[in-house]
C-alpha cells in the first residue's frame, strides 16, 4: 500500500497567554496579604525594583565597577547574602517610573505582630500521651495506648474502626477495648470512645457511678434520649417521666465531645482587603493596601541601558528584569482598579444591606455584576475569591454578597438571605410553650409576601441549627423547670 506524504502550510488561530496576562489573572485572586508577600519576594529577587518613600541619593556613575560586578555575580549565581543586602540598601531616584503606594515598614510590623501572636498550646494527643506514660505498666502496653491515642480526632473520639486499629497495632480487638477503657479514665474523661454514646457512658460511670438509671438511659435508650422522647423511656424503664427528666439534666452536664477544649485550630487572621463606607447617598470603596510595600523602578538600571559599551549578557539581564518590573507595576495597578470597579458595583446592588445590615441582601449573581462592569464572569469570580470587605456591620467575605434568588412566584424577587433572616426572626419571637411548626412558619412567610416550599423552610431552619418545633417545646420545658 503506497503512503503519500504532503508538505503544506496551514493557518490556525490559537489563544496564547502572555506572561503579563498570566500574572494579571493570578494577581486578581490574591488577597492583600498574599500580594504583599509577592511584592516582598520580588524586591528580593529583582534588583531593578526598589522600595519607594526613600531618601534620594546622588545617581552613581554607571561605570561603577562595584555595582556592575554585583549584577554579574547575579548572572553567575554566586552573589552572597551580604551583597544582596548591600544592594537592597542602595537607593536611586527615577522620575520616569511611578510607584505603588504604601509603607513597607508598617507591613513588616503587621506581619511580625501576626507571627508573634500565635501561641503554642498542648494538643489533646500530647496531653493524653503524657498520662499514658505514667499509666502504662510496660513498654508493650504503652505502645498499644499510643496507637489508640494517635487515632483519636480533635473531638476526642476514636476516628477508626476497632478491627482496623487492632490490625495496625498487631493486637486483638479485646486489647484495643481495654486500652480505650484506660484512656477514657484520663483527663478529660471519655476520650477514645468510638461514639458519643460510649463516651457519655464512660463519663457517667465516672461522675455518677451508682446511678444505674442514668447509665441504662445512655446505654439502652440513647436514640430516644436524642429525640427527647422521655415518655417512651419512662414506659420502658418503669419510672415516672419526672425522674427521667431529672436524669436528662445530668446528661447535659456531660460532654459529648470531650476533646474540644484541647483541640487546636490554626488561628485565621483576617485583614479586610476593601473598606466600604456610606457617606450621605454615596458609596465609598477604599482598598486597604496602605501597609503593603511601595515599589518603583530603580533609575540607575535605566541609565546603564543607555550605555553602548556594556556586556550583551548584562544588557539582556537588565532588560528582562525591567520588563518583569513593569508587568508587576501594571498588574498591581490593574488589580486595584478592577477590585474597586467590581466591589463598587456589588455594593450599589446591595445598598439595602449597607443601610439595614445582614438579612437584607438582594438576589445577585456573578453574571449580573460581570455584565454591569463589562468583565467576564470568571474575572468577577476571581476578584471576589479569597477577599474580605469591611462594612459598618462587620467584616464579610466578598462571596457573602452573592445570594441565590428564590423561586417564590411573587412579583418581587426575594433572596435566600432574606428568607433565613425572616425565619430566624419568627422563631425568636415564638411562644416557648407553643413553638411554630414549619407549616405555621410557611403561612406567616406567605403573609409577608414570600412563598416557599415547606422543605425549603425546613432546610433554612436546619442551616440555622434550630431543631423542629417538637424538640424546641421539650427543650423550653426543661429550661423553664430548671429556672423554677
Amino acid at each position: 500500500m503506497a503512503v503519500s506524504i504532503k508538505i503544506g502550510l496551514q493557518q490556525t488561530q490559537k489563544l496564547a497567554l502572555t506572561q503579563s496576562l498570566k500574572q494579571s489573572i493570578e494577581m486578581l485572586q490574591l488577597s492583600t496579604i498574599e500580594l504583599a508577600e509577592v511584592i516582598s519576594r520580588e524586591l528580593q529577587e529583582n534588583p531593578v525594583i526598589e522600595e519607594g518613600e526613600m531618601a534620594v541619593l546622588p545617581s552613581p556613575d554607571p561605570d561603577d565597577a562595584s555595582v556592575v560586578s554585583r549584577i554579574n555575580s547575579r548572572l553567575s549565581g554566586d552573589e552572597s547574602v551580604q551583597d544582596r543586602r548591600e544592594q537592597k540598601d542602595l537607593n536611586y531616584a527615577d522620575a520616569s517610573d511611578s510607584g505603588y503606594g504604601g509603607s513597607f515598614d508598617e507591613g513588616d510590623k503587621m506581619r511580625s505582630f501576626i507571627e508573634n501572636s500565635v501561641v503554642q498550646q498542648e494538643t489533646l494527643q500530647e496531653h493524653l500521651l503524657s498520662q499514658a506514660r505514667l499509666a502504662a505498666r510496660s513498654e508493650e502496653e504503652y505502645r498499644v495506648l499510643e496507637g489508640v491515642i494517635t487515632s483519636i480526632d480533635d473531638r476526642g473520639l476514636l476516628g477508626v474502626d476497632l478491627e482496623e486499629l487492632a490490625l495496625q497495632n498487631s493486637v486483638t480487638v479485646q486489647r484495643i477495648r481495654e486500652a480505650i477503657a484506660v484512656i477514657a479514665g484520663f483527663e478529660p474523661p471519655g476520650c477514645g470512645a468510638p461514639s458519643i454514646r460510649e463516651s457519655l457512658l464512660f463519663q457517667a460511670s465516672q461522675s455518677y457511678p451508682g446511678d444505674t438509671l442514668l447509665q441504662k438511659m445512655l446505654g439502652e435508650h440513647f436514640r430516644e434520649l436524642e429525640k427527647l422522647d422521655y415518655e417512651k423511656i419512662a414506659r420502658a424503664t418503669g419510672v415516672p417521666v419526672t425522674e427521667v427528666l431529672e436524669k436528662s439534666r445530668l446528661v447535659h452536664s456531660l460532654t459529648p465531645y470531650p476533646g474540644r477544649r484541647y483541640s487546636m485550630r490554626e488561628a485565621r487572621y483576617i485583614i479586610p482587603d476593601v473598606e466600604v463606607r456610606r457617606v450621605g447617598g454615596d458609596i465609598i470603596v477604599t482598598i486597604n493596601d496602605d501597609w503593603i510595600p511601595e515599589i518603583r523602578i530603580n533609575g540607575y538600571y535605566l541609565n546603564i541601558l543607555k550605555k553602548k559599551n556594556i556586556d550583551k549578557n548584562l544588557r539582556d539581564y537588565i532588560k528582562d528584569k525591567l520588563q518583569s518590573a513593569r508587568y508587576l507595576l501594571k498588574n498591581i495597578s490593574g488589580r486595584r482598579e478592577t477590585i474597586i470597579k467590581v466591589v463598587g458595583a456589588i455594593m450599589q446592588r446591595q445598598r439595602e444591606f449597607l443601610l439595614e445590615g445582614p438579612g437584607h441582601l438582594k438576589p445577585l449573581t456573578h453574571g449580573e455584576i460581570a455584565a454591569e462592569v463589562g468583565l467576564h464572569e470568571s474575572t468577577v469570580s476571581r476578584v471576589t475569591s479569597n477577599k474580605f470587605v469591611q462594612t459598618a456591620w462587620g467584616v464579610f467575605e466578598m462571596k457573602y454578597f452573592f445570594v441565590s434568588r428564590l423561586r417564590s412566584g411573587a412579583a418581587e424577587a426575594h433572596s435566600s438571605d432574606k428568607a433565613i433572616n425572616l425565619i430566624k426572626g419568627l422563631i425568636s419571637g415564638e411562644d416557648p410553650k407553643n413553638p411554630l411548626s414549619d407549616e405555621e412558619i410557611l403561612v406567616r412567610l406567605e403573609r409577608l409576601g414570600m412563598r416557599l416550599a415547606r422543605r425549603t423552610v425546613a432546610k433554612y431552619r436546619g442551616a440555622l441549627q434550630i431543631p423542629p418545633s417538637g424538640v424546641r417545646k421539650k427543650l423550653n420545658m426543661i429550661k423553664s423547670e430548671v429556672k423554677a
